[in-house]
């Protein structure tokens, strides 16, 4: 009796041995639905891909649209922006963003963690104008810098009133082709004289670079489908929205959704839309979408730290590609961005 209570005891030890394994070994749910709304845009049980594992800081991603399209996305302590082959392969398409001096430079030096102490010195955010030109924003050297067709390059903004921008951080164009950016700020403690003395959200139309606020510490950038607002991440875990007036000035900046009260580690950096007008903002845990009405629908669960950076991709606009510091993902979509 004894030894048949024994073996049956040892049978369920390994039972929940087993059990334990197989939990561990299973892909963590990515989606988390917070409001019905959620299940037109993306399935409940979609899987999160690892498609290109991390050894840098990825950043930046843009789907190139062509026949068929692909993704670039910039690796920010490697100095390059990368592109996506039809093979899964990441090749480099832009080396050598900063050539300066990365010592003495405004270089923000980060613990990524899985990756260690990184200098970040190249690409942040990445755009594609109406010509299929690539559009950076050189972390390091305070630069918004455009790729010609023949791989030179243009400076399109590096200095406001003779001072030179902190640190641009992401941009996007708006249908008409102006370019639209933000500069985050300086890294260090104290403001050097050289810099910009504020953070601001800046547009270049025409070949004009111009202000257009000074009022929020901003990061990431993104239009509404039909280009009437202008969201920002905005420091201390907020997203703000401007009225976007018929001359293409901002009016009208306010908050639009907090995220503060969340106790969980991650900011507002990556912000993008969908052709219904949710919003997408990395945030506390992963990504949150937000319902153009400001009502937290859904989050996106990140599997190892955060999410940095997101867009939508794909010949049919129906992948999600996530940037982190680990890697770089894909998720499946109901919805596109247009």
């Amino acid at each position: 009796m004894k030894t048949r209570t024994a073996s049956r005891l040892l049978y369920v030890a390994f039972g929940l041995l087993a059990i334990r394994t197989i939990a561990a070994q299973a892909p963590a749910k990515t989606v988390v639905v917070l409001d019905p709304a959620l299940d037109a845009i993306l399935s409940p049980d979609a899987a999160l891909k690892t498609v290109v594992p991390g050894t840098g800081f990825f950043e930046g991603p843009t789907w190139v649209a062509g026949r068929p399209g692909h993704l670039i996305f910039s690796d920010i302590p490697h100095n390059v922006i990368n592109k996506l082959g039809p093979d899964g392969k990441a090749s480099i398409i832009v080396d050598k963003i900063f050539i300066g001096d990365s010592d003495t430079a405004d270089v923000r030096l980060l613990d990524t963690g899985v990756n260690g102490m990184q200098k970040l010195t190249g690409a942040d955010g990445t755009a594609v104008d109406n010509q299929g030109r690539i559009t950076y924003c050189e972390y390091g050297g305070g630069r918004v810098v455009r790729v010609e067709k023949d791989g030179s390059r243009t400076v399109l903004a590096s200095q406001f009133e003779g001072k030179r921008f902190n640190s641009p951080n992401d941009l996007v164009f708006k249908s008409d082709g102006t370019l639209y950016f933000t500069d985050s700020g300086s890294r260090e403690t104290k403001q050097r004289s050289n810099l910009v003395p504020f953070t601001g959200v800046y547009r270049i139309k025409n070949g004009q670079l111009q202000v257009l606020s000074k009022d929020f510490k901003p990061n990431g950038i993104a239009f509404s489908p039909d280009e009437k607002y202008l969201y920002i991440t905005q420091a201390k875990r907020k997203l703000v929205r401007f009225d976007v007036q018929p001359d293409g000035t901002l009016a009208n900046g306010h908050m639009f959704f907090d995220l503060d009260a969340d106790p969980r580690p991650g900011s507002p950096d990556g912000l993008k839309t969908d052709k219904d007008g949710n919003v997408y903002t990395s945030g506390p845990g992963g990504v949150w979408i937000i319902s153009p009405s400001a009502k937290h629908i859904g989050t996106l669960i990140a599997p190892v730290r955060s999410f940095i950076n997101f867009t939508f991709g794909g010949d049919d606009g129906k992948t999600m590609y996530l940037t982190s510091p680990e890697a770089l993902y894909s998720l499946p979509f109901k919805t596109s961005r247009r």
